[in-house]
């Protein structure tokens, strides 16, 4: 269907002003009425995220936001989720490879190295842990 429809669901769900605030947020409105299959790859990551922040949740888990996404694109979302959490107070979990990405958006960052903690910490406190390096950087 089209995105609207996809945003909207069922008549009675209610969520038309919900949907029409996303759309809108996520700078999506010009395509509105497009099929939500029809829409470029970048376009669909940000429906998709602008699904996740129907209900207006405190807490919201995404995988790989930034990945496939030109550059431009990820610095919208990155944008876009930082007003989310300054705005709403939104708190993000956010599993993600891209770590400039990660770096610029989380004032927080746990580094997993195969299923284990190897950090938590700053963006600073990461880019200096030397385990880090060592897993990511090899050396």
């Amino acid at each position: 269907g089209s995105m609207l429809s996809r945003l909207l669901g069922p008549r009675d769900a209610g969520l038309g002003a919900a949907a029409e605030k996303m759309i809108g947020f996520f700078r999506l409105g010009h395509l509105s009425d497009a099929k939500a299959g029809g829409l470029s790859y970048g376009q669909q990551k940000l429906l998709d995220i602008a699904m996740a922040f129907m209900a207006d949740p405190r807490l919201v888990m995404l995988d790989e936001p930034a990945a496939g996404v030109n550059p431009r694109l990820i610095d919208t979302i990155r944008t876009l989720l930082t007003r989310l959490n300054r705005e709403r107070g939104t708190t993000f979990v956010v599993i993600e490879h891209n770590m400039d990405f990660v770096m610029a958006l989380c004032r927080r960052i746990l580094v997993l190295a195969e299923g284990k903690v190897l950090a938590l910490g700053s963006p600073e406190e990461i880019r200096a842990n030397p385990a880090v390096l060592e897993a990511y950087l090899g050396g």
